[in-house]
């Protein structure tokens, strides 16, 4: 279920929980799979587990208590009755498919943008829940779906056409959207990492920049040289920016990261901070750019990121300045 052994799922739970011996029932003559016992020996965070029939698990611990089946999908679950309490899980209210829909639903982030939240993630977990269903399904796997799409959105924008443009904005869109199913798949299965979160955040700066400057390039192409010059020049106020603040990390003494300037205006909770919030993140500048592009404003998509390359370039030097001093 959602990727996981349903029992599998359970041990993780209870374990978190504080159980730390788990009994795992089915009705006679069950006998757990290669795979099971692999993802149980994974997420079990050193309980004791044990696959018993029914007849078994009742003759073995009759002070064993049942918890309630929502537990498998994040649930609160009781307290274990003693430090080495004992605990036969079962699922028991929710089908098994509305456990899966709700498992899928809470990988949303809670710093999901305005399209993240409406457009892009039902769409992504769409594409999570069907993943999921394949056993060999890993984060990394759309990690790099993520990527052909940014291959193909870039070969598309390079033609010079048209044509072209579109189908690289629309591709872009894809992108973003198609970006949130790693994370999603890494969150229902517990197999979140660093290694991973690098390798997503890579990929979506090189995406991002690919898409700009394959724009640019296009237009160019095209004869429409002042907004590829907008272009090139938000593209370099944006990298410039990058730059100084991964210098400011990598040497100042407090850590200044990538998510500086979102961190210092989130502090500051306004309904307006929210919205400048929602408009500065990667889902909305991809919805827009593929809506103008295709509405045939790509011009004006080019401009208008410029304008914004320019602010944030003066924001992130006035929160780098005040971190300093």
């Amino acid at each position: 279920m959602a990727g996981l052994p349903l029992a599998a799922r359970a041990v993780r739970t209870a374990a978190e929980g504080g159980y730390s011996h788990i009994v795992i029932t089915a009705p006679a003559p069950w006998q757990p799979g290669a795979e099971l016992q692999a993802e149980v020996a994974r997420l079990a965070a050193g309980a004791v587990v044990e696959f018993m029939d029914e007849a078994q698990a009742l003759a073995a611990h009759p002070a064993a208590h049942a918890l309630p089946g929502m537990a498998l999908a994040g649930g609160t679950l009781p307290a274990p009755a003693a430090p080495a309490g004992i605990a036969s899980l079962r699922t028991a209210g929710e089908s098994l498919a509305e456990l899966e829909r709700r498992i899928v639903r809470q990988t949303a982030k809670a710093g999901d943008g305005i399209i993240s939240r409406h457009i892009n993630r039902p769409i992504s977990q769409s594409i999570s829940r069907r993943l999921l269903r394949l056993a060999w399904i890993r984060p990394v796997h759309a990690t790099w779906g993520t990527a052909l799409l940014a291959v193909a959105m870039l070969a598309a924008l390079l033609l010079g056409t048209r044509g072209g443009l579109i189908a690289g904005a629309l591709l872009f869109q894809a992108a973003s959207i198609f970006d949130g199913v790693d994370g999603e798949i890494a969150r229902a299965t517990f197999r979140s990492s660093p290694q991973g979160a690098r390798l997503d955040s890579l990929i979506d700066a090189a995406t991002n920049f690919a898409c700009i400057g394959g724009v640019a390039w296009n237009l160019q192409l095209q004869g429409i040289t002042d907004a590829a010059l907008a272009g090139a020049a938000g593209l370099a106020m944006l990298v410039t920016g990058l730059t100084v603040i991964g210098l400011r990390s990598r040497h100042g003494k407090e850590g200044l990261t990538f998510n500086a300037v979102k961190v210092h205006f989130s502090q500051r909770r306004s309904r307006v901070m929210e919205w400048l919030t929602w408009l500065t993140m990667r889902d909305f500048f991809a919805f827009a750019g593929a809506v103008l592009i295709v509405a045939g404003l790509a011009s004006f998509a080019l401009y208008a990121f410029a304008i914004v390359a320019a602010g944030w370039l003066v924001v992130v030097i006035a929160v780098m300045a005040r971190h300093s001093a």
